[in-house]
């Protein structure tokens, strides 16, 4: 019979002992293997995440055979490199430590080789990348082996932290251009924490209150804050608190350590915990004391200049450079009937107080000063709300921003109605003196001076010799003086102008020059010539004679031109030049205004005229009278 084999239990029953006896062998129970194991495969799984985590590598080296025994691989391609191809470089792994680094990494090294009881070194250097540039890595490395000769391995860690180090190094410059911006900032800066006390002031803000940076931190910010003005403050700073939404700017005073008040400008935020919570609050103090001394002395000047021009006695209107009508005054009001919010806005040639011939002369003059006329005069035929007529003599003038456009244009009339009735009667009268005492030369002087002629030609036939040559002499200079009585009296009377017409009388002025004067002068007029009423034509006809005696006896010309021709459907001209030396100024008048010349403009002005001088050193005057043409 076979042997029968042994029952399984006795089997297992003699296996036990064994097993037993291996762990006894190992000084651990079955149990205490089992962990050990776990524990092995929990560090194997540690070691391959470690191995294999981007950005940062893990290794073991051997010293002593001078090789990786773990992570080579992964330690060469942070920087880009292949396994073992680094250790080929000359100097090997020093080969591409920056030289600014060098001596700590050599330095690490020497530690991690001397034991240093097993300390982990840390180490901060840049790594040159395989395609260039350097890598910032933090390493931190112990010893793994150690016998009595020393280190037989080490084991280390690598992280690349160039993002950290550039992080760092922008916050580091940050912090050096807020610091150097709180220190160097011409405003004052303030810093308080949640009770409103000063933590932090920059110097402008010390120089600004006169305190010293010690005793300025002792302080609160409503300390600093004037009386008057330290409940706007604290809500200012409440509302900053409890981050509700405060003004951009707002203007408030402060007082000096000397009790002198300073005016400031205050920029308000606040910076905010890791909780969003109120952390510190900044002011900015702009000084604006002069600022505000500026816009006291200009609101003062301004309520000034507007009780001046609201009390004025004349007309005053400030224009838009479009010519809208920005304000006008009291007197303005009373004197046209319309009230500023009856014109405010409009342009001032759609306001009823100018009449369709004088709306083309009034827009030529505006133009005028918009292309850089320092000012322009007129006196302007003007209706008021109520339909009369008023006679006003503007001066408007162009108020230039600093880039030299026009801002404003400011215009002053003055109603001289009244005056120009004056001088329409004193034309009149001087008129009819002229006539007068025309008349007396031709009628009287003349007449006595006839018959002196006819005696004296008398006598002269009865006598002989040298006595009848005597009485021829006498004859010949009465002759003369008939001659030039005449001619007094037909320039003192306008009979000239009345039975010749204007064009009839400027033609007669030239042939008195040519043949009295012995001077030249042409005489040019349009065919037919311009048309105007018969005081126009007198009032002309003198402009003419008194700009003609004035170059004759004033300017020494001996050239004069005289011209009368149309200007435009509407308008003459009436024109009178020569070739004399032109005023010694060179100016458009000569350095003081005689009778005559302003004679000539009262004159214009009766005719609704314009009249102007032109003249250039040594090269004459010229004399132009544009006037309105009477419509059929």
């Amino acid at each position: 019979m076979k042997r029968a084999s042994p029952p399984p239990a006795k089997k297992k029953a003699g296996k036990r002992p064994q097993a037993r006896q291996r762990s006894a062998d190992l000084g651990m129970t079955l149990e205490e293997l089992h962990e050990l194991e776990e524990k092995a495969v929990r560090l194997e799984k540690l070691a391959m995440v470690l191995l294999n985590a981007p950005q940062q590598a893990f290794y073991l080296y051997d010293h002593r055979a001078q090789r990786f025994v773990l992570g080579q691989e992964h330690v060469s391609g942070l920087y880009g490199y292949k396994a073992g191809e680094i250790e080929k470089r000359k100097d090997g792994w020093f080969s591409i430590i920056h030289p600014d680094d060098l001596e700590e990494f050599t330095a690490a090294h020497r530690r991690v080789l001397e034991g240093n009881g097993g300390n982990v070194q840390t180490m901060r250097v840049r790594v040159q990348r395989k395609k260039g540039g350097y890598e910032w890595i933090l390493a931190h490395m112990r010893p793994f082996e150690s016998d009595e000769k020393g280190v037989i391995s080490e084991i280390g860690m690598v992280n690349i932290i160039t993002p950290l180090v550039e992080a760092e190094s922008a916050l580091r410059a940050t912090q050096a251009r807020c610091h150097n911006l709180f220190q160097s900032n011409t405003a004052g800066v303030l810093v308080f924490d949640s009770k409103f006390h000063i933590v932090e002031a920059n110097p402008a803000v010390c120089s600004m209150l006169g305190y010293e940076p010690s005793t300025l931190l002792r302080l609160g910010v409503l300390d600093v804050t004037a009386p008057g003005v330290r409940v706007g403050m604290h809500k200012l700073l409440r509302s900053l608190k409890s981050s509700a939404k405060t003004p951009l700017n707002v203007d408030t005073t402060l007082e000096r350590r000397d009790g002198e008040k300073v005016e400031v400008m205050v920029g308000a935020s606040c910076l905010h915990g890791e909780k969003k919570d109120f952390h510190q609050g900044m002011l900015i103090l702009t000084d604006i004391t002069e600022r505000k001394r500026t816009e006291a002395a200009l609101k003062r000047e301004s309520d000034l200049n507007k009780i001046l021009i609201d009390h004025a006695p004349v007309a005053i209107g400030l224009l838009s450079a479009d010519g809208a009508i920005v304000r006008v005054n009291a007197a303005a009001e009373k004197l046209f009937g319309f009230k500023l919010k009856e014109v405010k806005g409009k342009s001032v040639w759609m306001v009823p107080v100018m009449g369709p011939e004088e709306i083309g002369p009034s827009r030529q003059r505006f133009q005028a000063l918009t292309q850089g006329a320092g000012k322009v005069s007129a006196i302007i035929p003007m209706r008021t709300r109520s339909g009369e007529t008023r006679y006003i003599e503007s001066e408007s003038t162009a108020v230039n921003k600093p880039d030299g456009s026009i801002d404003f244009l400011v215009t002053t009339g003055t109603d001289v109605t009244e005056r120009r009735k004056l001088e329409v009667e004193v034309i009149r009268v001087a008129e009819q003196e002229h006539i007068r005492i025309g008349h007396d030369l031709h009628d009287g002087i003349g007449q006595t001076l006839t018959g002196i002629a006819s005696l004296v030609e008398a006598l002269e036939s009865r006598l002989a010799g040298e006595e009848q040559k005597d009485a021829r002499r006498i004859h010949e200079l009465v002759k003369t003086a008939i001659t030039e009585t005449r001619r007094l009296s037909h320039g003192l009377s306008p009979a000239a102008v009345k039975n010749r017409g204007l064009a009839g009388g400027l033609m007669l002025i030239a042939e008195t020059v040519r043949e009295n004067f012995r001077r030249e002068c042409t005489c040019q007029i349009d065919d037919p010539p311009p048309v105007v009423g018969q005081e126009a034509e007198i009032h002309l006809f003198r402009i003419a004679q008194e700009a003609v005696n004035n170059a004759i006896r004033h300017g020494g010309a001996t050239k004069l031109r005289i011209s009368l021709r149309h200007k435009s459907t509407t308008h003459g001209i009436l024109d009178i030049s020569d070739n004399g030396p032109g005023f010694p100024t060179g100016q458009n008048k000569p350095s003081s205004d005689g009778i005559g010349l302003r004679v000539m403009e009262h004159r214009a002005h009766l005719i609704n005229g314009e009249l102007r001088l032109q003249t250039l050193k040594g090269k004459g005057v010229r004399v132009t009278c544009q006037f309105p043409l009477k419509l059929a």
